[in-house]
């Protein structure tokens, strides 16, 4: 049986959809790049913004047009809330916590129908890894905050922490056959292990120690949760990367508020302004969402504020989107499309000026790259340093794929840097 399948979204997303490959390549299937000659056609959904939700329904319509013959399956945020609406347009629906089902898929090729579970049922289960050089790895799954605006409680269901052996062992069968650096994933690392007698520091000190590991990396920091104890890790982990995504949101106390994020700009800032103190080459990088309801002109100066001030490496940000089953929904004074655009607009039009001064501050300094693999071009390798930032450099016969290598920043580029190897 030849598979295509199509990821939308988050890291999350992508973990999952490496474990769908990884089980239907187990089971003799074959990856096409083509849909046209694919026998399954996977699309794996996000539902963090309306934009991307449409997506789906536009690309299940359009891959259904190029290949009527295929049995199409909807997977992922989308499914697992919209999952009555998909079964019209899908042949299989599968939501965020039943990929196990795939291996009933590939035994039963006459499989249809609706999947969904409302949590995490086995967290423990090792699926199955592509052996990249880096690996993401699920520790925990869900997420309790219920903030005003998000829809992921809904689509992730509630927080369930991974026992601490089960992903010890997950990383090392992963080190054994050359994965380098790990990526440990979840809505709230920082609440990781809540319902266990050890937390996400404690993990990431017993991480450190997995022999053949050169890198850890970790993704996403709530900042109510982020401490103290996690910056010292940081700053005393030898394979710790000097790197921490803190979604800030907004700049304004009255919106956080209203997003219901638990945490002030003061405190906010205390955290971050500690970090940089303690981590002296750490890169630090955020999300941002202008236009929420009741924002104004004056809230919005705020973010921009708060965005020169800190002077994050790069930020993601995006316009507000009404979600279903979010209170933000239905609050008043939501603000008009285009005015949403224009704050947008003027966000990133600054923070493309810090990141470009950011990077010109690695020019003719060394960094430490792990080479991740080849161009989409072709024509040079790619990585990353310690600080996430991505590297380009030419082709050495001394140099492969899954090498550390230190490069002399020549020239930087709009994201990116251009170096050589020292």
């Amino acid at each position: 049986m030849n598979y295509y399948i199509k990821t939308f979204g988050c890291q999350m997303n992508e973990r999952d959809s490496e474990k769908v490959e990884g089980i239907l390549l187990e089971n003799n299937c074959k990856k096409t790049d083509t849909p046209e000659q694919a026998d399954l056609i996977i699309i794996n959904s996000c539902a963090v913004r309306e934009k991307a939700e449409n997506k789906l329904y536009s690309e299940i319509g359009r891959l259904r047009f190029r290949n009527k013959k295929a049995k199409i399956v909807a997977m992922g945020c989308v499914a697992q809330i919209n999952y009555e609406k998909l079964k019209n347009v899908a042949d299989i629906v599968i939501g965020t916590n039943a990929i196990d089902e795939f291996y009933n898929i590939v035994k039963e090729h006459d499989i249809n129908g609706v999947f969904i579970k409302p949590n995490m049922d086995k967290p423990d289960y090792i699926f199955p890894h592509l052996n990249k050089i880096t690996a993401y790895i699920d520790i925990m799954y869900g997420c309790d905050n219920f903030c005003t605006y998000c829809i992921v409680p809904h689509t992730r269901g509630r927080e369930v922490s991974r026992k601490k052996e089960s992903i010890i062992e997950e990383i090392k069968r992963l080190v054994d056959n050359g994965t380098k650096e790990v990526m440990l994933l979840g809505q709230n690392v920082n609440s990781y292990g809540k319902n266990f007698n050890y937390g996400f520091v404690d993990l990431l000190y017993e991480v450190n120690k997995i022999k053949g590991l050169e890198r850890i990396r970790f993704t996403t920091s709530h900042p109510k949760d982020f401490s103290k104890d996690l910056i010292y890790a940081i700053r005393d982990l030898k394979k710790l990367c000097e790197h921490i995504h803190l979604p800030l949101q907004s700049g304004s106390n009255k919106i956080l508020k209203l997003m219901r994020r638990k945490y002030t700009i003061e405190e906010y800032l205390e955290k971050i302004y500690t970090y940089k103190e303690m981590v002296k080459d750490g890169s630090i990088t955020t999300d941002i969402i202008v236009g929420f309801p009741q924002e104004t002109e004056e809230d919005f100066e705020e973010t921009l504020k708060i965005l020169d001030e800190v002077k994050y490496d790069t930020s993601f940000s995006f316009k507000y989107s009404k979600r279903p089953f979010t209170k933000a929904k239905d609050m008043d004074g939501q603000v008009p499309e285009d005015e949403k655009l224009r704050r947008l607009n003027m966000l990133q039009d600054l923070q493309a000026k810090i990141t470009q001064e950011k990077l010109k501050t690695y020019e003719s300094k060394i960094t430490e790259v792990l080479i991740e693999g080849v161009s989409k071009k072709g024509n040079q390798f790619f990585g990353r340093n310690r600080q996430n930032t991505v590297v380009n450099l030419d082709f050495m016969d001394n140099i492969k794929v899954g090498d550390i290598v230190s490069v002399k920043v020549t020239r930087t580029l709009k994201h990116s840097l251009v170096g050589e190897p020292v």
